[in-house]
């Protein structure tokens, strides 16, 4: 277990960054700034102007957020549910959970909720054990055995965002 966990009998806690954030150097900026000025010139020399315009848009996000560092997270497994930083969600408000560990890059704990936005909550395990983990959780939660690593979690973890 990390260093910075606090295990006790009736809850886990652990110190964790919101997302995996890999370092960009300067070509990493260029080919993203080439292919998206490649995509708003065909929009723009198609006179699709609304799309070219979405599409500068999307590739400004891209860069705002891959120089974005991520925070880091206070997650508590508790007897009344998961508590990221001072936001609890109660277990009854979380369908099922899985683990996708496959170190040394992915290690995550993952869990559907009962939201209608932001269904799905992916948190990086770090250090932690994710046998005591699962143990923990399969006390409250149903386990989902057949889930595996979201595809956007593949896309942004191949394209390094």
């Amino acid at each position: 277990m990390a260093e910075d966990a606090k295990p006790t009998s009736n809850k886990i806690q652990w110190n964790a960054p919101e997302y995996l954030h890999y370092p960009k150097g300067g070509w990493w900026y260029a080919i993203i700034s080439l292919l998206a000025l490649a995509i708003v010139g065909y929009f723009a020399y198609s006179r699709d102007f609304l799309t070219a315009t979405l599409f500068l848009a999307l590739a400004g996000l891209l860069i705002f957020f891959a120089r974005k560092s991520p925070r880091n997270l206070e997650i508590e497994l508790g007897p009344g549910g998961l508590k990221i930083n001072a936001f609890r969600i109660p277990y009854h408000e979380i369908k099922t959970f899985w683990v996708v560990y496959e170190p040394p890059e992915i290690k995550t704990l993952n869990f559907e909720t009962t939201a209608t936005l932001n269904r799905y909550l992916t948190l990086q395990l770090g250090n932690e054990d994710p046998v005591a983990i699962r143990k923990f959780l399969l006390e409250y939660l149903v386990e989902d055995l057949e889930r595996g690593e979201h595809f956007t979690d593949r896309i942004s973890r191949a394209l390094k965002l």
